[in-house]
């Protein structure tokens, strides 16, 4: 049981150092140039599922470069969580294995016997 604790306060404690989280995708773009060996770019298409829509924006790089940390940003975090969730649905099957061993320890021959039910009167 500690052990579980504190792996979860580790997650939970990793998670909450991640400071810059964002949705959507970054992809980087090359155009071709003057001279095939040397494409133009690269150009950033930033994309989002916003309101219903994909919503699609060009972006320069200072802006590409944040917005590459959010990303991962919000990639890690839900990496952790994944992790935190399969931790706990561990613990939680672990925890009914336990109970039900010590539910189904007792011999039948120790329990006490059902009572016999008597027939109804009319």
């Amino acid at each position: 049981m500690r052990n579980f604790i504190e792996q979860r306060q580790v997650i939970f404690q990793k998670m909450a150092r991640i400071d810059q989280m964002e949705y959507g995708s970054l992809q980087a773009e090359y155009r071709p140039g003057t001279d095939p060996e040397h494409p133009l770019g690269p150009y950033y298409k930033y994309q989002v599922w916003q309101d219903g829509k994909n919503r699609s924006e060009r972006v320069a790089d200072p802006r590409a470069e944040q917005l590459h940390k959010a990303l991962e940003g919000r990639q890690h975090f839900e990496q952790l969580a994944r992790e935190c969730i399969e931790l706990t649905v561990q613990h939680t099957r672990q925890h009914q294995t336990d109970t039900d061993a010590k539910r189904n320890s007792r011999s039948r021959s120790a329990r006490k016997p059902l009572p016999k039910s008597r027939p109804s009167s009319p």
